[in-house]
């Protein structure tokens, strides 16, 4: 296998059953060192099959803490002519626990105009 960015997502419009292609993906890092802000981490834009694989290089190495990954649904709802929805962009939080820092983390992303789900996958 490659070697892919320890943190990848997916997005599936569950409304048509196809890949979201070019949602904007934003990971951050919670700082609580810093007044508890959010670092920039990393930005992409998903591909034809509605994945970001290359979000962090594959030498980057995890810290535990809390990531925020943020898609910005409004662009692909605009994209795809939809002008009735309820999430202008959805933030997914997670957990980095100390002890996993070198585990993969996969994040999907299933959307419609209104509503979503997620789950850690593999």
């Amino acid at each position: 296998m490659a070697a892919r960015s320890p943190i990848t997502c997916h997005v599936l419009d569950s409304s048509v059953g196809r890949p979201g292609r070019n949602v904007p993906v934003k990971l951050e890092l919670l700082n609580a060192a810093a007044n508890n802000t959010w670092a920039g981490l990393a930005t992409g834009l998903t591909d034809a099959d509605g994945r970001v694989s290359t979000l962090l290089d594959p030498s980057h190495q995890l810290v535990a803490g809390i990531y925020r990954m943020t898609f910005q649904t409004s662009e692909y709802w605009a994209s795809a002519g939809v002008t009735s929805y309820f999430h202008p962009y959805v933030q997914i939080i997670f957990e980095v626990a100390a002890g996993a820092e070198k585990q993969h983390y996969h994040i999907p992303l299933l959307l419609s105009p209104f509503s979503y789900t997620t789950y850690r996958g593999s």
